[in-house]
């Protein structure tokens, strides 16, 4: 009758599982919805917001007072107009900000026809989706708590559609699968043969809106405009003592054209001859771990001159490192970079050419000042003093909102009327005036400065860092960095962007070198950030595969070896555990115990007792078959009765250890003595 009565509870539960959810568990769906879309607010545009908002809106009222769901016409032709607007909105349906947008409106749309059980899982099965989305735009570890706290919300509506606990019972349960989900996922995160990019790859416009930092072209304007932003451009980790400010120049792409307003990368730069260094025996070298953010161009940064990286890279003719493949996502390498010797002791003459080569107009009075100098017959380094000098003694401001300048004749405008600029217009300007003198020249653009962490052991390189120096070559001495900007704003080198400039009211708030509380505050998240982006989210095919290396699983049979065993002994552990948690416990009352190890022993000898049968029916029809028991046991069943259902009162300690004793001698043997004979053959004997 029990296990009848408990098939009738289990029946009905399942039966309500698959019943339409109710008006409250369509609220919590939207407030799932509303959960998982929020970060949405700070990356899509306004519009699709304009359109997804009040449609939830709407599907929260329609929830709550049970409005019945729009006919299939209507909902038919609210999902083509969502598409329309997506389509016109974006000029497609897919990559990024198009497929999110389009996902979030037609799940606002899909609210209003969750009217079964399987219409709320394939909801909740959407979400998810829509969950992993965020990471598209952020991968910070604040991002990473809240997609665990929309996991869970998730996997509580699951339980909640599923079975209908209470809402305390669903987040539990949710909470406790998440936990128990957690050692598996360590292991497959860790072991899992992991591949260069995501799985099934990215949007090509992924990232789009983030400021990506150096490009490839500088044009005025363009590194002051960069300055402003907040963004990290890269941390690093020195092995020693760090370089001095003077030093502290990270090469990022070298720009070689210029067509008459901007410098740039021509692609035909990519045939010249790849850089040659020759490091002086004194030189100073640096080992720095370095932890790029993505830039979505194939070059790394590096501190000065790049000798060696411990990933596939090349240097290019500008000495800048090229990865293989696009810096999509956050990268973590190690760079050696030596400062002395000499880079290209030998120019080829294609590089020199494009070294030289100017637009054949423009800017008359830069060519002419050089000209003069080249007239008077200075050699290459009195030629760069001489323009040095021009800078340190006319009245030259560093500046982050400087003068426009005319987009034919901006050199001259700068060097002869302005006299404003940010250092691209100084390494611009400088640039030109070296190859008008004849002397090869070419800009480099990349970061100066960073900033000493003080929650951690790294530097942090902002974007405000960005900077833009010139190279000079000198027969004997190779490319040689110039900063033009140090001759105007010495500061520049020492104290950074905040000390050398006079409206740092317009950098962020981190790059102003402020110390009060939230700056601490922020510099203590930025560490724990450090520590995400430097164990979690670096760890590539490189880094594994030294992991494995280090535990001696040299190649993937080994790991995928090691990954199949980890796997099913954790299961196994697990199962124990189930097994262990989900056993028969013993009863707390030793009299009942006693009572159960008596049915436990008649049942060895071919006579248990009948689910429905209690202890005096048990004793009677046992006695019955076995007359040689009959006496004993009808004391035990009637003082295990007297003990266990009579009143207390009568009841002692003592008379239930008697009990347990004389249950513990009970050893009923096989069969009857001589003289005793079975009197019915019982149903369950063997």
């Amino acid at each position: 009758m029990i296990a009848l009565g408990q098939r009738r509870r289990r029946t009905r539960r399942q039966r309500a599982a698959y019943q339409p959810p109710s008006s409250i568990q369509r609220l919590r769906l939207t407030g799932c919805l509303v959960l998982v879309a929020a970060p949405h607010l700070f990356h899509l545009p306004g519009w699709v917001l304009a359109i997804a908002l009040p449609l939830i809106a709407w599907q929260s009222l329609a929830a709550a007072r049970a409005w019945p769901a729009p006919g299939r016409v209507l909902r038919f032709l609210l999902a083509a107009s969502a598409f329309a607007i997506v389509f016109v909105g974006f000029g497609r349906v897919n990559g990024q900000e198009a497929g999110v947008s389009l996902l979030l409106i037609m799940l606002s749309l899909k609210l209003c026809e969750v009217r079964s059980h399987r219409d709320a899982m394939v909801f909740l099965s959407l979400l998810c989706f829509l969950l992993v989305t965020q990471f598209l735009f952020s991968q910070s570890l604040g991002m990473a708590l809240y997609l665990i706290i929309g996991t869970w919300a998730i996997m509580a509506a699951f339980v909640d559609i599923g079975s209908r606990a209470s809402i305390h019972s669903a987040l539990t349960d949710a909470g406790r699968l998440l936990i128990q989900a957690l050692p598996l996922a360590a292991l497959l995160f860790v072991l899992f043969p992991r591949i260069p990019g995501p799985i099934w790859g990215l949007p090509s416009d992924a990232g789009a809106r983030q400021t990506s930092g150096l490009s490839e072209s500088m044009a005025p304007g363009s590194i002051s405009e960069l300055a402003l932003s907040p963004g990290v451009a890269l941390r690093a980790r020195f092995d020693g003592p760090p370089p001095p400010p003077g030093q502290r120049y990270w090469r990022g792409p070298v720009l070689w054209d210029f067509n008459g307003r901007s410098w740039e990368i021509n692609q035909a730069n990519r045939r010249l001859p790849d850089a040659r260094i020759d490091p002086a025996s004194d030189s100073q070298r640096w080992r720095v771990d370095i932890t790029l953010e993505a830039t979505r161009h194939d070059w790394l940064i590096a501190l000065d001159t790049p000798l060696s990286i411990d990933r596939p890279a090349t240097r290019g003719a500008g000495a800048t490192l090229h990865a293989q493949d696009t810096v999509d996502q956050r990268t973590r390498y190690i760079a050696t970079s030596v400062v002395g010797g000499r880079l290209d002791a030998q120019l080829a003459p294609t590089s020199r050419r494009r070294a030289l080569l100017l637009p054949s107009a423009g800017n008359p009075r830069a060519r002419a000042l050089a000209d003069g100098w080249a007239g008077q017959g200075l050699s290459p380094a009195a030629t760069v003093e001489a323009a040095l000098g021009m800078f340190r003694q006319q009245p030259f401001v560093y500046t982050l909102s400087p003068q426009r300048t005319g987009p034919d004749n901006g050199i001259d405008e700068f060097l002869f009327d302005t006299r404003e600029g940010f250092c691209e217009h100084f390494a611009g300007a400088f640039t030109f005036l070296m190859r008008a003198a004849g002397i090869p020249a070419r800009v480099v653009t990349g970061y100066l400065g960073g900033e000493a962490s003080t929650m951690g052991d790294y530097w942090i390189v902002r974007q405000a860092d960005a900077h833009a120096w010139a190279e000079v070559w000198f027969a004997d001495r190779g490319w040689v960095r110039v900063d033009p900007t140090a001759a105007v704003a010495p500061d520049r080198i020492e104290s950074g962007l905040s000390g050398s400039v006079i409206d740092n009211s317009r950098l962020p708030y981190m790059a102003r070198g402020n110390d009060g509380v939230w700056y601490q505050a922020r510099m203590m998240w930025d560490a724990v950030d450090a520590g995400w982006n430097r164990w979690f989210l670096a760890y590539g095919p490189q880094l594994q595969q030294q992991l494995l290396n280090a535990l001696g699983l040299k190649g993937w049979t080994r790991a995928l070896l090691a990954l199949t065993a980890g796997t099913l002994g954790l299961l196994a552990l697990v199962s124990a555990w189930l097994a262990w948690r989900m056993r028969r416990r013993a009863h707390p009352d030793p009299t009942v115990r006693a009572w159960h190890r008596i049915g436990a022993r008649l049942a060895r000898i071919g006579y248990p007792r009948r689910p429905s049968e209690g202890p005096s029916a048990y004793a009677q029809r046992v006695g019955a078959a076995r007359p040689d028991l009959a006496a004993q046991l009808g004391e035990l069943a009637d003082t295990y009765i007297r003990l266990r259902y009579q009143s207390l009162a009568g009841t002692s300690d003592a008379a239930c250890r008697a009990f347990v004793k004389a249950a513990r001698r009970f050893r009923p043997r096989r069969r009857p003595p001589a003289g005793h004979r079975s009197s019915e053959q019982m149903p369950h004997a063997r």
